[in-house]
């Protein structure tokens, strides 16, 4: 009888991550079909109202079919934004981006369009392991270090870009989003009037590629080496041109 009661609970326990397995594969499919299907109408969107520019994406050939984006953070839009800046190739679909707990419980469909849970506030394996977890299985994400959108203020990078990157041991490209949007006020970060008559713009800018052990000599372990290390992957960003 004991017996049993342990089998029936060892194939319930496989079934569960059977239907697990099942889901995300699914979830995957799904991301990948929406990613591939708004990217044109997207891309041309942005063209007209935002005067849309990508520069360096020869830099992307040396990262293969799976690495990390670190990418700073000018507006709401920018997850759309890297999507759109990639060449369109379906080896790059779908894309994974991180987004904060608050939008990820309140906009459903986030879950269907490629967001991750930041899991803010715990720590770096909590937050940091689903990624890596994609990342180990050939996948693309982006990271924003400074962990929210700059508004007016410089942001310290967070140690999550170097955490994921040293786990992950996969190559960082850094993203600098060069616009004049403003992602405090609304989501399209602007009036319909300033969109209509082409004010605001958004350049794009891949830099060189690189592993996180060349920013401080060695794979960051310590919180004060993480620290240390996402500084560096952030100037890399801003210096990208």
């Amino acid at each position: 009888m004991i017996v049993s009661r342990k089998s029936s609970i060892v194939n319930y326990f496989f079934i569960c991550i059977s239907f697990f397995q099942d889901f995300m594969k699914i979830r995957r499919n799904i991301i990948k079909i929406i990613q591939i299907s708004v990217y044109w109408p997207f891309l041309l969107l942005f063209k007209i109202f935002f005067n849309f520019q990508v520069r360096g994406t020869d830099n992307l050939k040396e990262g293969g079919d799976s690495f990390l984006i670190a990418a700073n953070h000018v507006s709401y839009l920018d997850p759309v934004s890297v999507s759109i800046a990639l060449p369109f190739r379906l080896r790059y679909f779908p894309l994974y981006y991180m987004a904060s707990d608050y939008f990820y419980r309140v906009l459903f469909f986030y879950r269907f369009v490629g967001a991750v849970r930041a899991h803010e506030g715990k720590d770096l394996e909590l937050s940091g392991r689903p990624l890596i977890n994609l990342l180990a299985r050939g996948e693309r994400v982006i990271i924003f270090p400074e962990g929210a959108i700059k508004r007016g203020t410089k942001r310290r990078p967070r140690r999550g870009v170097s955490y994921v990157a040293a786990q992950s041991n996969k190559l960082i490209i850094p993203l600098k989003i060069e616009s004049n949007l403003d992602g405090s006020v609304n989501v399209m970060g602007g009036k319909l009037f300033d969109l209509l008559t082409g004010k605001h713009w958004i350049k794009m800018v891949f830099g060189k590629p690189f592993k996180i052990e060349e920013t401080i000599g060695k794979i960051p372990e310590t919180l004060t080496e993480l620290r240390k290390a996402s500084e560096d992957v952030f100037k890399r960003i801003e210096v990208a041109k």
